[in-house]
């Protein structure tokens, strides 16, 4: 298996026990993968003169080992579980951890659930939105929230970018379309400008269904923050500086926005068919 696949299984398991022994997490991700069906015709094997067998190949098991030594690295997991047993062999679930595993929907400590739910809500996402998120995710795995922003940034604005080109396409004036296209190449923050007075335009108008106007101002600013906060204010020599709390809750926030803007595009498509 991959490390991408097996990252899953170790925090499943996390999930299930907080406190554990190194040894025993590794038995158990390998539980869990039989469940779901790995290894199924792997042979068998031991550690000479034990009587435990194992299916899952010594390849995985370092894997796993490696795994557990990055989550020690974001905080996710501590050595050691008291003070009678303060470290290795074995392992705890930080409180920061503990916040992170219980929490619901997509999360930015698993870039494989992260990105196969993001593909999930948008099956037709854009293969540089997926490049610039991928290195999001593993920056903010990495403690590099800088660089984990700016990566967000640059998904965001490539979402927006899109978003502008099917709204640019869909308009029927001539006119009025010869204007927005001499304007494609416009600095970012003027086509957000642009299109949000557009929106609010085709919004008075009762021009877009009532779901993609329904807190459309919310969700398109969402987007917008993004690139501005993201792009210009950390991408420059600032001095800023971003927490992990803040990048965790800014890539939690992108799949939903990022989905109305699909939302919107779709629309806007569907316009010139």
């Amino acid at each position: 298996m991959d490390y991408e696949e097996l990252r899953p299984l170790v925090l499943e398991s996390l999930k299930n026990s907080a406190e554990t022994h190194i040894i025993n997490l590794l038995n158990d991700v390998e539980r869990i993968a039989l469940q779901k069906g790995y290894y199924q015709n792997a042979s068998s094997w031991s550690y000479g003169g034990q009587v435990t067998e194992h299916k899952m190949p010594k390849e995985d098991r370092e894997k796993v080992r490696e795994i557990i030594n990055d989550l020690v690295v974001e905080g996710i997991l501590g050595w050691g579980i008291n003070e009678h047993n303060p470290g290795p062999p074995f392992l705890k679930v930080t409180r920061y951890g503990q916040e992170c595993i219980n929490k619901e929907g997509p999360q930015p400590y698993d870039p494989e659930g992260y990105l196969k739910y993001l593909k999930s809500e948008i099956p037709n996402v854009d293969d540089i939105i997926l490049v610039y998120i991928t290195e999001s995710l593993h920056a903010y795995l990495r403690g590099l929230m800088l660089s984990s922003t700016v990566m967000l940034g640059g998904a965001s604005e490539k979402a927006f970018l899109l978003l502008f080109e099917s709204y640019v396409n869909s308009i029927t004036d001539g006119e009025k379309k010869r204007d927005f296209e001499s304007k494609l190449n416009l600095p970012i923050k003027r086509k957000i400008d642009l299109l949000r007075k557009e929106f609010e335009i085709l919004k008075k108008n009762k021009q877009l269904p009532k779901n993609l106007a329904d807190d459309l101002e919310i969700q398109l600013d969402g987007i917008c923050n993004f690139i501005r906060t993201c792009r210009n204010d950390v991408g420059h020599p600032t001095g800023r500086k971003i927490d992990r709390s803040l990048a965790y809750a800014n890539l939690r926030l992108f799949i939903p926005y990022c989905k109305r803007v699909y939302d919107l595009i779709e629309h806007f498509n569907s316009l010139t068919k």
